[in-house]
Formats: C-alpha cells, sequence, structure tokens
C-alpha cells in the first residue's frame, strides 16, 4: 500500500502543502482549516517524519499562564505606524485594516490611516505629515504610484512597506496572487472544471491568478480553457459582462471578487440560469456577502489575520534592521453550494 504524504493530505483537505507543514509545526492556522487538515491525516493515515506532530502536541504541557506572559512582554515595541489606503470602503481595505488593528494592539504598537483617494496632493500632506511626527514605519495599501510614494520618501530613512505592489526593489508584503491561483487550482481539478471563465477588472492581478491555475493543471498534465473578460467594476457593467459571458457554454464562472455575485444573482434569475445545475461558480475574497447569497458561494478565501501578522512582523524587521521572514500562506476554499 502506498504510504501517505504530504501532498495527500492536502489534495483531501483542499490546501496546499505549504498549509499543511505550517499545521504540523503549530504554526498559525485557522482552526476550520487545522481541522479539515486533522480529518485529512486521519483518513490517509499519515505520519510525519520523525513523528514532528506528536512531538509538537505534547510540548503543550507548559502552563498557560506562563507562557503568554513570556509571549506578550516580547512582543511589546511602543511604535506608531502611519498607513495610506486610497479606498477604505473597499472589502479587502477592511478586513485589512481590522487585522492589523488585532495584530498592532497586540504589540503596543500605535497607527494612523489616512484616506487619500488616489490623489497625489494629498499622498503628498499625509507623508509629509507623517515624516514630521517621525512615525516609525509607513504601510502603504494602496497609492497612485509607487514611484511617487518613493519620490517623496527619497529623503528620509523610514521605511515604507507597500502592501499592493511586488516588485524587487521595493519593501513589499502582497498576497501572492499566483499561489491563490494554484491553491484554488487544485480544487478545481477535483472536481473537473476543464471550461473557465474569469470576470474581474484588473489585468495584473487576473493573469496572476490565472497563471497559478494554469501551473496546477499544468502539473498534472491536465488541459484547461481558460479566457479573461474585463469589466469596469460597475455593477451596471459587471452585469453585461456576465451577459456576454453567457452566450457561450462553459464550466465554471471565476468571480474577481465576492461582490460581482450581486449582479450575476440577478442577471441569473432572470433568464432562468440555475447555480450549480448550469454552471459552478467560485469568488475570490470569502467574506461574509458569500454566506449569504443563495446558493452560497464556494470561495478562495484569504486569511487577513494572518497576512496581519506578516505585516507587522515585515515591517518591524525593516524597522530592527533584521532578517524579514518567509510570507504565511493565506489561501484556502470555503466550500459554499455553488460548484457542482
Amino acid at each position: 500500500m502506498k504510504k501517505a504524504t504530504i501532498a495527500d493530505v492536502a489534495e483531501l483537505a483542499g490546501v496546499s502543502k505549504a498549509t499543511v507543514s505550517r499545521f504540523l509545526k503549530q504554526e498559525n492556522v485557522r482552526e476550520e482549516i487545522a481541522e479539515r487538515i486533522r480529518a485529512a491525516i486521519q483518513e490517509t493515515g499519515y505520519v510525519a517524519r520523525g513523528s514532528k506532530a506528536n512531538k509538537t502536541n505534547e510540548k503543550t504541557t507548559e502552563p498557560k499562564g506562563e507562557k503568554s506572559k513570556t509571549n506578550v512582554k516580547a512582543k511589546q515595541r511602543n511604535y506608531r505606524f502611519g498607513m495610506l489606503v486610497k479606498d477604505i470602503t473597499l472589502p479587502r481595505t477592511r478586513n485589512i485594516i481590522q487585522a492589523l488593528k488585532d495584530v498592532l494592539r497586540e504589540q503596543n504598537i500605535t497607527f494612523s490611516i489616512c484616506i487619500t483617494d488616489g490623489m497625489e496632493e494629498l499622498e503628498e500632506k499625509y507623508l509629509t505629515s507623517y515624516i514630521v511626527q517621525n512615525v516609525n514605519g509607513i504601510l502603504v495599501e494602496s497609492c497612485s504610484s509607487t514611484e511617487f510614494i518613493q519620490k517623496q520618501m527619497r529623503t528620509t530613512s523610514i521605511p515604507v512597506l507597500f502592501l499592493h505592489e511586488k516588485k524587487e526593489q521595493l519593501n513589499s508584503c502582497c498576497f501572492h496572487e499566483v499561489q491563490a491561483g494554484e491553491v484554488l487550482g487544485a480544487y478545481m481539478l477535483k472536481k473537473e472544471q476543464l471550461i473557465v471563465r474569469y470576470l474581474g477588472t484588473e489585468r495584473e492581478l487576473a493573469e496572476q491568478r490565472l497563471q497559478g491555475i494554469r501551473n496546477a493543471y499544468h502539473e498534472k498534465r491536465q488541459p484547461i480553457d481558460l479566457k479573461l473578460c474585463l469589466c469596469d467594476g460597475s455593477y451596471g457593467d459587471i452585469y453585461e459582462k456576465i451577459k456576454e459571458v453567457f452566450t457561450e457554454k462553459f464550466d465554471l464562472l471565476l468571480l474577481e471578487r465576492d461582490e460581482m455575485a450581486v449582479p450575476l444573482t440577478k442577471f441569473a434569475r432572470e433568464y432562468h440560469i440555475a447555480i450549480p445545475q448550469n454552471t459552478s461558480v467560485i469568488s475570490f475574497g470569502g467574506h461574509e456577502l458569500c454566506t449569504v447569497m443563495s446558493p452560497t458561494l464556494t470561495a478562495l478565501v484569504y486569511d487577513y489575520a494572518a497576512y496581519a501578522s506578516d505585516i507587522v512582523q515585515h515591517m518591524n524587521a525593516l524597522i530592527e534592521k533584521t532578517a524579514v521572514k518567509e510570507q504565511t500562506e493565506v489561501f484556502s476554499v470555503r466550500e459554499g453550494e455553488s460548484v457542482r
């Protein structure tokens, strides 16, 4: 009988191998994901090399009070962060801020948020204010352009961490969207989704996610018909583009964000399209909206708590001039009722 591997556990749990490895090392994994991994380990009979899983479980005998006191003491830094945000109404932005607030509070780090609407004059004004205040670090969640921010900060040593764009010359801590596509692609393969359409507003973001999906299919030598449809993001244009997409037959519609399910639901009702009977639907995000849709949406979920922890660790490392740790994987598939 073939010995079970981490890959087998990851596939059954609907997560990546990196997430399973983190679980075995008792690193930051959400409880619902941990439960799925435990169930997969039990079903596959997987045994960690050197019985690491058992050894790590035995380490929990330390009194909770003593351990928590040690951790809290080590985390106190008393830093001050500034943060630039283009649009605070976006669910992604709100979730990042909420998760950051919790992590920063634990470490006694204060932070202020400035909303710029993507206007250079406001970005310049708020950056100047942060420089005068001598904050310890500045987080840029979104902005008019990274080049403009870099130009404004060229005369100061305050570290700047970009959360929306990854380039070699930038300090950045972004969602690894190719990795997100790979996690989702593994799930899509199990569901035998071969003709897929992606509806989105940002070409670069879409290409990263679709590349990840292609990677997952290529690894299994499975061809896939994968096409991108772009819209301007307004509900009206989303509706019209959905109408265009449905002029051909396909297995699965991928939505760039959960909110796109609202015009999709309207279209499906008006044209008597049953989901998932006629076509499956998956969204990126996994926000609360997914759970109140009918049918409930299957989604690629982003673990904002783990991401926020990575952001703070990265910024602390820049301030303290220490090595930056590798980012945690923050993606998992949460099944709803929208995939057949």
